[in-house]
């Protein structure tokens, strides 16, 4: 049976992964972006972006709304599914998807970023009271009682914002915030050092959150748990496959191209200083143009 190659395969509809499938189609590519979720990647989290060149405010939805418009006027394929697996070895590269498996001639990893999680069973309320993006959703809980969890201040931000919409933050960090609570600007922040979050409790929506400070277990009724602890590359699958950094970031060259000839790397998930909207396009511009 004949394998359906193309030049260009990128995984990854985020802002690096449709722009460098603008450029690799303008080349007259034969080019598909692979995506398990909607194109735009994480845009639609953002509520403003006052950053990107020729906006002097957008929101993220609007922004990703544009990208997908463009994508779709140069005829670009998508395809959904989710890349269990990859092979680089040889001139042609495959890519075990759950749907089915893909060939090109070149690749171009865009998988971007995903939010840390505490393990704790906290995805079985996702959407029904826990959260991985404060930005997002803090408006739906307006004078309400919410809690953060946070590592070592990774959560003071989201705190922050939250506290301008809920009645009361609880801030449950692992680490020593003494310092920071006694600066707080914020009188409807609560820190509570050294704890540990232990489960997620409620019928069908989050009602409690259990956590030890110190040797207590103690109980924690709000109506919002938002998770956090920052975010982490997805480069599992890459992993002794690719050269990447301490941190899991891939190394690329400044044509975005990896360790392996053809494949290539752009966005939050490459090795860099910034990133940012504007980074990403760069990014994927040069890979798109090079691949």
């Amino acid at each position: 049976m004949e394998r359906n190659v193309y030049d260009i395969l990128i995984l990854g509809g985020g802002v690096a992964g449709i722009t460098a499938s603008v450029y690799a189609k303008r080349r007259n590519k034969k080019v598909a972006i692979i995506e398990e979720m909607l194109l735009g990647g994480q845009l639609a989290s953002i509520s403003e972006i006052e950053n990107f060149p020729s906006y002097s405010r957008v929101s993220g939805f609007e922004l990703m709304e544009n990208f997908q418009k463009q994508a779709k006027s140069l005829n670009i394929e998508v395809i959904s599914d989710t890349i269990k697996k990859v092979n680089f070895e040889g001139e042609v590269k495959s890519l075990q998807g759950s749907k089915a498996e893909y060939f090109a001639k070149s690749v171009i990893i865009a998988t971007g970023l995903s939010y840390k999680k505490l393990g704790k069973g906290e995805e079985e309320f996702l959407g029904r009271g826990v959260s991985f993006c404060a930005v997002c959703d803090a408006n739906f809980y307006k004078g309400k009682e919410v809690c953060v969890a946070s590592k070592a201040g990774s959560g003071v931000h989201g705190a922050l914002i939250l506290a301008d919409v809920a009645k009361k933050v609880y801030l449950l960090d692992s680490e020593d915030l003494t310092k920071y609570a006694s600066v707080c600007p914020k009188k409807n922040i609560e820190i509570i050092s050294f704890a540990d979050i232990q489960k997620f409790e409620g019928k069908d929506v989050l009602e409690k959150v259990i956590y030890k400070e110190g040797k207590k277990k103690k109980a924690l009724e709000i109506s919002a748990c938002f998770v956090e602890l920052g975010k982490m590359p997805n480069t599992k699958m890459f992993e002794g496959v690719l050269d990447l950094d301490k941190n899991g970031y891939i190394k690329t060259n400044e044509i975005m191209e990896t360790s392996i000839s053809k494949v290539f790397a752009c966005g939050d998930i490459r090795a860099g200083v910034l990133k940012q909207l504007v980074c990403a396009c760069s990014d994927g511009a040069i890979a798109g143009q090079y691949a």
